[in-house]
């Protein structure tokens, strides 16, 4: 009798520690994945904000050049990297002044204002390094996102990508911009992306 109560004392124990085990294995996988979950919310704002604010900086672009080039906002209002030849330009080939239809990385100049660098590689993925390092997306010293390479312990998340179109050609009032943000992190295998759109027009024409 005393053996069979001993036994069963042991029998109780396992089945105390088998619950206990299973309820702390639990709440470690409730925690780890709440914390992925806060970690890839976070990430998603980020993102946002990013694919935002690139989406006005080609605003800025835009409206700088028709304070620059007040004289002219026809033929400049879409002008590439600022440049003052499109005034009263006649040419045939007035594209050559023009934010052309393609994609871009954007960041700031010397004088602090926006302008866009051509994407040079041909690469369309995520998945390629290629193209991740061509478009990252970096802090620089004063927290701002750059993609220009900057000073930062922060080992690159993001890539942005800003494509240009339009309905016809450069010449047309309408240019439509998509700002692309794509991010990878613990919570997916799979890469996420932000993408947001606006049709900017020359309405001071």
């Amino acid at each position: 009798m005393f053996l069979d109560k001993k036994a069963t004392s042991i029998i109780e124990a396992m089945v105390v520690i088998l619950i206990v085990v299973t309820w702390v294995i639990w709440m470690f996988k409730v925690y780890t994945n709440s914390q992925k979950l806060s970690a890839s919310t976070a990430n998603k704002i980020q993102a946002i904000q990013i694919a935002r604010e690139w989406i006005e900086g080609v605003k800025n672009i835009r409206d700088t050049n028709w304070i620059l080039f007040a004289s002219d906002n026809k033929n400049c209002w879409n002008v590439f990297d600022y440049n003052n030849s499109c005034i009263w330009d006649t040419s045939s080939d007035k594209n050559k002044f023009d934010i052309l239809a393609w994609s871009y990385k954007i960041s700031q100049n010397s004088d602090n204002r926006w302008y866009l660098d051509l994407k040079r590689t041909t690469e369309t993925l995520f998945s390629k390094s290629d193209y991740r390092n061509e478009m990252e997306v970096w802090l620089d010293i004063n927290w701002f996102f750059t993609q220009s390479w900057a000073v930062s312990e922060i080992i690159p998340l993001f890539t942005r990508e800003i494509k240009i179109s339009y309905t016809t050609n450069s010449n047309d009032p309408k240019m439509e911009v998509i700002s692309v943000v794509r991010w990878k992190d613990l919570a997916s295998n799979r890469p996420h992306k932000v993408e947001f759109k606006s049709i900017l027009t020359n309405w001071k024409k």
